[in-house]
């Protein structure tokens, strides 16, 4: 499970929204560096986490947020290099649950870029949920 490149993020993103029956991942375990930065920030031990990018989240985001569809291309830096991380609650839409998110934020340019994962503790696993440029 290395991590992806930009290119190959790219590629994926391209695929999964020009064939709406294309159902795949990309998975990857966190870099290094993003489980050593959080942990400075947060009570939170990320090792052993894995990232999910699945071809339906991408679906959404673009439903959402097409315009910043780009930088899903860019996660793996964003996680490299955010400026700020912080733990929410997210009310899930279908369950109406509660759940624990991690909030990525990087600026690019004159962008900030939010980026929020889904915590799911009992397989240690972060799934892209949203992203989107802040107002």
């Amino acid at each position: 499970m290395n991590l992806p490149t930009e290119e190959e993020l790219c590629i994926f993103v391209e695929e999964s929204i020009s064939n709406k029956q294309y159902n795949e991942e990309i998975v990857f375990y966190l870099p290094e560096i993003t489980i050593e930065r959080v942990k400075k920030k947060l009570p939170f031990n990320m090792v052993g986490y894995s990232c999910v990018i699945s071809s339906h989240s991408i679906r959404h985001i673009k439903k959402g947020h097409p315009n910043d569809l780009d930088y899903i291309c860019k996660i793996v830096d964003i996680l490299e290099n955010f400026s700020k991380v912080i733990k929410s609650l997210t009310r899930c839409n279908k369950t109406g649950a509660n759940l624990t998110s991690l909030e990525f934020y990087k600026k690019f340019d004159n962008n900030i870029v939010k980026l929020v994962k889904l915590k799911i503790h009992r397989d240690k696993k972060l799934e892209l949920k949203t992203l989107f440029v802040k107002d």
